[in-house]
């Protein structure tokens, strides 16, 4: 039902405001959670959200630490139903990650998640609970192999612990926790809300909340394109990928009751094989000419590796047809350009002032 009432967190990310918009879009009423309400002048200055008018459905909540006890108390008052997407992500900014990279990851993600799923349990109006992961959460560091097809059942049961060697180990053993401790919660506690889990791989999209093309080159995942296309190398990542768009759709469709609950859904573009990550510099070539050598000058390197994964079941459950690796490219390389033209343009603006 579009009036009820939907907590978000993770709104000022790539993933986040996009679920944001697609909510508002659908006539949910969403409160948001962020560390600080300072944040919400981005959002509600953000030109998908102010075209909308939706100002009447938008409402901010602060929450400084979702990951200790009783943190989302007060925010679940009345609320139908939650949808869960911020953690920490991989970042190539040192100072943003800090020494420590089992608190940063593993202990901030897997305490945010199990502290929300006790809170909701004594606000009975929380009829389900909506996770983002990620296609991480199905690996396991001691026996998968290049052959090893991974779908909705798979779980892994070796989870690598600390200390960890890099932003990358971290993440994915707080992926895998959060996944399994999640489960075997529900499994124990029996809650009246049920509980979906949304894993895509790489996620590719405009992020409208960021302008800056040099941020764009430094956080989130569009900088696993954009950095080869500009020219530099990247570390060799999982042909796995997702288009924003399908991401925040499959979110707002796992609100509806009729789509089971109680389970994950994956999220792959590319079939079982998944793609090539370096197809981007063809498509790159194909759609933006112009920009090749000069603002593109896509001779970076983007090796990937095979890491199978069949999401035919959770398309078909959640009525998806995914975006391809193509779309994706194109959505993510227009939307830097856009950027890079937008900064040239107040540069010469102030030139001329």
């Amino acid at each position: 039902m579009a009036s009820e009432l939907v907590l978000l967190t993770g709104a000022t990310g790539l993933i986040g405001f996009r679920v944001l918009v697609f909510c508002l879009r659908k006539g949910y009423r969403v409160r948001v959670a962020l560390r600080t309400l300072d944040k919400k002048a981005r959002i509600l200055n953000a030109p998908s959200v102010r075209d909308l008018g939706s100002e009447t459905n938008l409402t901010f909540v602060e929450i400084p630490d979702i990951s200790i006890p009783g943190a989302f108390d007060e925010a679940l008052q009345d609320v139908d139903y939650v949808i869960h997407v911020a953690a920490p992500i991989v970042s190539t900014v040192p100072s943003s990650i800090g020494a420590d990279l089992a608190r940063h990851y593993f202990k901030a993600t897997t305490d945010a998640a199990l502290h929300l799923l006790s809170s909701a349990k004594a606000h009975h109006t929380v009829k389900r609970i909506i996770l983002t992961n990620s296609l991480a959460a199905l690996f396991d560091y001691a026996t998968d192999t290049d052959e090893t097809i991974h779908t909705e059942s798979t779980r892994a049961t070796n989870i690598q612990q600390p200390p960890y060697s890099s932003p990358f180990e971290a993440y994915t053993a707080a992926k895998v926790s959060t996944l399994n401790l999640t489960e075997q919660w529900v499994e124990s506690e029996k809650p009246s809300f049920d509980l979906v889990h949304i894993a895509p791989g790489h996620v590719f999209g405009p992020n409208e909340l960021v302008t800056d093309p040099e941020e764009l080159l430094q956080t989130g995942t569009n900088r696993i394109i954009l950095l080869p296309v500009t020219g530099r190398a990247y570390p060799m990542e999982a042909g796995v990928t997702a288009h924003l768009d399908d991401v925040a759709e499959a979110h707002i469709r796992a609100l509806n009751p009729a789509i089971p609950g109680n389970r994950l859904y994956i999220l792959s573009s590319g079939g079982v094989a998944g793609i090539k990550l370096d197809d981007c510099f063809e498509i790159v070539a194909r759609n933006f000419p112009e920009h090749v050598g000069s603002t593109l000058p896509n001779n970076g390197s983007l090796p990937s590796y095979v890491f199978k994964v069949d999401a035919g079941e959770s398309a078909r459950i959640l009525g998806i047809n995914f975006i391809p690796y193509e779309q994706q490219v194109r959505d993510v390389v227009g939307y830097y350009l856009e950027c890079v033209q937008h900064v040239q343009q107040q540069r010469s603006s102030t030139t001329s002032d």
